[in-house]
């Protein structure tokens, strides 16, 4: 996979176009939310990138895969045949029928809180195309960093992996590295790295790129605001990442 270049769309103006997503993905989460086994990690209920189908993909259920197209808000269905909806001018209701029209059933609806989004009361998806493709292009570039082992996760809707330096379950020590397309603190999409259990904030060393956190939750953060006037990219969040583990994984 090859890096896709962001900033021709203001990483700022992204938050509409990303709530939509992350409501019209809950959806396909249904999948496996009701029809896999529940893991304590919810892990059944995420998500694998596909460059593909240019995609977040659940797992298949019973040769069935439910996956939803960031770069033009569909949703498509893999099995004997591919069928796909969009979800433009249509509403959430109108996803899940969709989803459930192929497995069956009703699905669970998500049960955590998301943000606030006039999709979640009823308004027709309207997001603006070119910043569906632009937050699709975040997600493919993260997903050609972290590897395949990245997986994006509905309730927070960012993707990453996780290392295990040392220890097993609750007392493992561990690193978490990722991409956020924003949140409520912080509107624009954003590289993280962050170790468990949080270190003291004094032992972590000065970054040559990107910040460190240390409010609600210890992290190193590289903005795409950083980044997206930036001729190489690529070259400045693997400088980032690395530098980041490195303190990390000594703090």
């Amino acid at each position: 996979m090859s890096w896709k270049r962001t900033g021709s769309v203001d990483p700022l103006a992204l938050a509409n176009a990303r709530v939509q997503l992350h409501w019209a993905a809950q959806a396909v989460a249904g999948v496996g939310r009701t029809l896999n086994s529940a893991r304590p990690d919810d892990s059944h209920t995420n998500f694998c990138w596909s460059d593909v189908h240019q995609a977040l993909l659940q797992e298949p259920i019973e040769g069935v895969t439910c996956g939803l197209r960031l770069s033009d808000l569909t949703i498509i269905v893999i099995g004997a045949k591919t069928d796909e909806r969009s979800l433009r001018g249509r509403t959430l209701d109108n996803a899940f029928a969709f989803v459930e029209s192929h497995f069956g059933q009703r699905l669970h609806r998500p049960n955590v809180d998301l943000p606030d989004h006039a999709v979640m009361r009823g308004a027709r998806f309207d997001a603006d195309e070119a910043h569906l493709a632009e937050l699709a292009r975040y997600f493919a570039n993260a997903a050609s960093i972290l590897g395949d082992d990245a997986r994006c996760w509905p309730h927070h809707f960012d993707i990453a992996t996780l290392i295990t330096l040392s220890g097993h379950g609750e007392e493992a020590h561990t690193i978490g590295i990722g991409l956020s397309p924003g949140d409520s603190g912080s509107p624009e999409p954003y590289y993280y790295v962050t170790p468990w259990p949080y270190p003291d904030a004094s032992r972590l060393g000065e970054l040559s790129v990107g910040r460190w956190n240390t409010i609600g939750w210890t992290g190193a953060v590289l903005s795409a605001l950083s980044f997206a006037d930036v001729e190489q990219q690529e070259e400045l969040v693997r400088a980032f990442l690395r530098e980041a583990m490195s303190i990390a994984s000594s703090a």
